[in-house]
């Protein structure tokens, strides 16, 4: 990374339940390619399956906390690595992405400024390319679908991009997670960013992080929860979704 990333000012923020090891790979990742980064934490796993008890040794770069309450859901265990960040910067990464040199962290917090974003996200793997999010039937089902605003260079405009983005810690503080979506957030967070907040969100699709997906029983269990998509659309006004390859759900 060139010497004028001020990675001081980046906090490095992660969610975590139930998948200790994908943790610390993600961890041991961002400590490979960064001197001393900033790392927060948060696990709302059982205490057996935390990650601080599983790798302490990992654990005591990152400010961890581990959560009281079990199974808090995304929104509340995102919002509380955001309120304990301290820097200007935040940088959002999923348990299971790997940090490797084709993040190009310097080129993101360039175009981050130059192009004046409020968050800048990277692919991850073949995913993260830039979506848009459109209303269809009158305002009452959501398309979630592949497409851009405008392009400058590999940099794309779009409604949502992956979780593994920069942002001001600020702007996602004020934005938030919704607390009561406990899982399929994704969609409903950008859709307020992009279509009520009028935030300008892009992909830098030449950088990227590896996803390296964990498939572990006790975190799939606590994902598979379609109510809280249910929730998501009804509180929008949308009795359905259609997703990117056609299918079609509802509220």
């Amino acid at each position: 990374m060139t010497s004028n990333l001020p990675i001081d000012q980046i906090t490095f923020c992660i969610k975590t339940i139930h998948r200790p090891w994908a943790c610390h790979r993600l961890v041991e990742s961002l400590r490979k390619e960064f001197d001393s980064p900033t790392i927060v934490v948060v696990d709302d796993g059982r205490p057996e399956l935390r990650f601080s008890a599983k790798y302490p040794e990992t654990a005591k770069h990152c400010r961890v906390i581990d959560l009281e309450t079990h199974d808090v859901g995304v929104g509340i265990g995102r919002n509380t690595a955001i309120d304990a960040a301290e820097t200007e910067l935040v940088f959002l990464l999923d348990d299971d992405q790997i940090v490797t040199p084709d993040l190009h962290l310097d080129r993101v917090y360039q175009r981050f400024n130059e192009h004046n974003l409020d968050i800048l996200a990277v692919r991850q793997g073949g995913g993260g390319q830039p979506m848009m999010l459109s209303p269809l039937m009158n305002g009452k089902r959501i398309w979630m679908h592949r497409g851009e605003y405008k392009r400058i260079g590999p940099v794309c405009w779009c409604d949502m991009v992956s979780n593994a983005f920069l942002a001001r810690r600020d702007t996602i503080a004020r934005i938030r997670w919704d607390d009561a979506i406990k899982t399929y957030e994704h969609w409903e967070f950008f859709y307020r960013a992009s279509r009520i907040e009028k935030l300008a969100i892009a992909v830098a699709v030449d950088c990227s992080v590896v996803h390296a997906h964990v498939g572990a029983k006790p975190y799939g269990d606590l994902r598979g929860r379609p109510k809280f998509r249910a929730m998501g659309l009804r509180k929008h006004g949308f009795h359905s979704m259609r997703y990117p390859g056609g299918g079609i759900v509802n509220a």
